[in-house]
């Protein structure tokens, strides 16, 4: 009988001799344990915020701050705004739940930065409805608190074609001025908040942000709103369809032919300081009608908003040292000093004369079909009190 010890040595040897041996098919034994397949590892990634500055070329400058948050695929919100647009800044962040867009005091939804509403500064007081915006109110009646409303056309409060909040003008084919049917755009005169007390202003702005639809048709021009003044509230409102006074003046916009923008001014007649605004290039004045300054110093596009800003200072009585100074996208692009507005101390800037429509008085200036136009972001500062 063979011995139990003897047996074990024996399959020792044995078992080693095929651990060493070649196995079938070129593949050999290993003595370390199979790899595990492999598996995707969760890394920790570092996310970038993403800042986007809309540029006056229109392009978009991107920098980028680092923070140790996951990973997330950034959105980025660009502003339409013309070529003339100062930089304009929002910033964009998306989490894997939801994204938001912070609006600061520097930057503006569409037209450019809220401070192109604000060319002079934010003076002793000031109110915008532009979002972002400090001293915010309302877009609505409540805060405008129209006044001699054109009860024939309405202005509506709506969504502009890319979202934005707007107040909307709408023109029927073959309207122009208020004395012709059909008509269209919208009539009123507005105060505004009773914050801002207008008429103790020796100088304030007035900013607003305009947009055309893409195929809107500019024909040969219309109205868009502006400041009005004069002695009183009454007499104050004379000043503009071809009445001309001493005792008042407006100071407005006008979109022209291919959306060439302007200054639209009634201004004393008797003043011979005023006739200076005659010689401004690409003006034209006349013995009825307001003064058309400074025809195409900017343009309005079709498909983007356009921000518009004017300034306006009284003259000191006696003197012809009053101002008028318009803005387009934070840009000066027309500016006349030496004017007369008023001439008596009861002279004031009264309010908002918020008008816009087709014309000129003549039928060529009709609207060539349906179309509208949108309205935000007005904002008016007292930069100077009387």
């Amino acid at each position: 009988m063979i011995p139990a010890k003897f047996l074990l040595i024996v399959l020792t040897a044995l078992v080693a001799n095929v651990a060493a041996f070649p196995l079938q098919h070129g593949h050999v034994r290993r003595s370390h344990p199979a790899r595990l397949p492999a598996r995707n590892v969760r890394r920790s990634t570092c996310r970038k915020f993403i800042t986007v500055t809309n540029t006056p070329d229109s392009n978009l400058l991107v920098t980028s701050s680092s923070s140790t948050t996951p990973a997330a695929a950034p959105t980025t919100t660009k502003a339409a705004s013309s070529s003339t647009t100062k930089a304009a800044t929002s910033t964009t962040t998306k989490s894997s739940s939801s994204t938001s867009t912070t609006l600061t005091e520097g930057s503006g939804s569409g037209g450019g930065s809220v401070s192109n509403l604000f060319p002079a500064g934010r003076g002793t007081s000031s109110w915008s409805m532009a979002p972002g915006a400090s001293n915010g109110v309302p877009l609505a009646d409540s805060s405008f608190r129209p006044e001699k409303v054109l009860r024939s056309v309405v202005h509506t409060y709506t969504k502009a074609p890319d979202g934005k909040a707007a107040l909307k003008a709408h023109y029927p084919k073959g309207s122009y001025t208020f004395g012709h049917d059909p008509q269209g755009g919208f009539s009123f005169y507005a105060p505004g908040p009773s914050s801002v007390d207008l008429t103790k202003a020796k100088e304030a702005t007035f900013g607003y942000s305009v947009f055309f639809p893409n195929g809107f048709d500019p024909v040969l021009g219309g109205k868009l709103p502006g400041f009005y003044g004069g002695d009183n509230d009454e007499v104050s409102t004379s000043c503009s369809g071809g009445r001309r006074d001493d005792r008042c003046f407006s100071v407005r916009l006008m979109w022209r032919a291919k959306g060439a923008g302007e200054f639209y001014t009634y201004l004393p007649p008797s003043q011979s300081a005023n006739k200076k605004i005659c010689s401004i290039p690409n003006s034209d004045c006349n013995d009825t009608y307001g003064a058309s300054i400074g025809r195409g110093s900017f343009t309005f596009p079709n498909g983007q908003w356009t921000t518009v800003s004017e300034r306006v200072k009284l003259n000191d009585v006696g003197q012809a040292n009053g101002e008028i100074e318009l803005f387009a996208n934070g840009k000066s692009v027309i500016n006349v000093k030496g004017l007369v507005l008023r001439t008596s101390a009861a002279g004031r800037i009264r309010g908002l004369q918020m008008q816009t429509f087709f014309g000129g008085s003549k039928p060529q200036f009709a609207s060539t079909k349906d179309t509208d136009a949108y309205f935000s972001d007005f904002s008016v500062a007292v930069t100077q009190a009387l």
